[in-house]
């Protein structure tokens, strides 16, 4: 208590320099903005080029059948709950644990993109093949590879399954008789099998580039906590301060008996001999006395008792 009667409070000591999760309540709220702002793009430019398209279209029904307007509708129907996704949770989670969707979208529009540009030799000139070619695409990549963290946590499977859209796409269009792609996707063609083939190793190949890159950002993110000061003697990193009361406990160290410093190798140890109890004097309390030698009896003590008479023999008379 300091003077004037304040109570004065210890000061908070500083978090660990290699906590992630200091780093983590630092970087939340800038994160989710960001996160925020880039999925609301993605949305929008999935939305408009899905419209722009239908728009624009002769016939609406084979506009809404094709692959790429497809692709682009269900990639703003997940962004945007995405985006809604933190009000959903009330604040608790940014995103979802597990990011399938959005490496099964990021894999579906590079194909939709790499096809129509190369097979189907499409152009930009249009601004809905713009956005749905382009645009969309490139902006779904880039949150894969800069924003969230799901992609981190993607597994290994994952790529191997991202091909259940495309798959799914196929069944579609073989069962609906569609001829959109009649001309190098033709399930009447003897090339029909090896080009469904070479498009589902393309994607596994695409699908395991996405998921190298999630990793990689999982790296980025949680590096191995470094420590500001010196490892101790065996390399352990020592908190840099203790509470209070409190201080790091030592290791017992195992007993080694040392060997005494007389001690020779192969020569027996010598015993330390034991000191003699004190003796006690034979004769009375005085220390050191010694008796001489005899000189018949002592003679009277004043006030004692009378010395014995000597022992006499009686005498023999004559007659008796």
């Amino acid at each position: 208590m300091a003077s004037g009667g304040m109570h004065v409070h210890p000061p908070t000591p500083a978090p660990y320099p290699g906590d992630p999760n200091q780093r983590r309540r630092q970087g939340r709220s800038p994160g989710l903005v960001s996160a925020s702002f880039v999925r609301l793009f993605v949305a929008g430019s999935a939305f408009l080029g899905y419209g722009l398209a239908v728009d624009e279209a002769a016939d609406v029904g084979s506009a809404t059948e094709a692959l790429s307007q497809l692709a682009s509708l269900l990639t703003g129907v997940v962004y945007l709950g995405l985006l809604c996704y933190p009000l959903l949770t009330g604040g608790r989670r940014a995103e979802p644990a597990s990011s399938w969707l959005r490496g099964a979208l990021a894999v579906l529009l590079i194909l939709v993109s790499v096809t129509f540009l190369t097979m189907m030799e499409g152009d930009l000139s249009e601004t809905w093949s713009l956005y749905e070619h382009a645009i969309t695409p490139l902006v779904v990549l880039l949150d894969w590879t800069f924003v969230g963290r799901g992609q981190t946590r993607a597994a290994w499977w994952h790529p191997l399954t991202w091909t259940l859209p495309p798959l799914a796409y196929l069944v579609y269009y073989v069962s609906q008789d569609l001829t959109f792609y009649g001309s190098f996707l033709d399930p009447e063609s003897d090339d029909f099998a090896m080009t469904v083939a070479g498009f589902l190793v393309g994607v596994v190949v695409t699908g395991y580039a996405l998921y190298a890159v999630g990793k990689l950002r999982g790296q980025i993110l949680s590096p191995e906590p470094q420590s500001a000061t010196p490892p101790g003697p065996y390399g352990q990193q020592p908190p840099p301060s203790y509470g209070p009361g409190y201080a790091p406990q030592q290791p017992a160290q195992p007993y080694a008996p040392q060997p005494a410093p007389y001690q020779q190798p192969g020569q027996p140890v010598p015993q330390p001999q034991r000191p003699h109890p004190p003796q006690q004097p034979a004769y009375g309390p005085q220390a050191g006395y010694q008796p001489g030698p005899y000189q018949g009896p002592h003679p009277a003590q004043p006030g004692g008792p009378p010395p014995a008479a000597p022992h006499q023999q009686p005498q023999r008379w004559g007659g008796f």
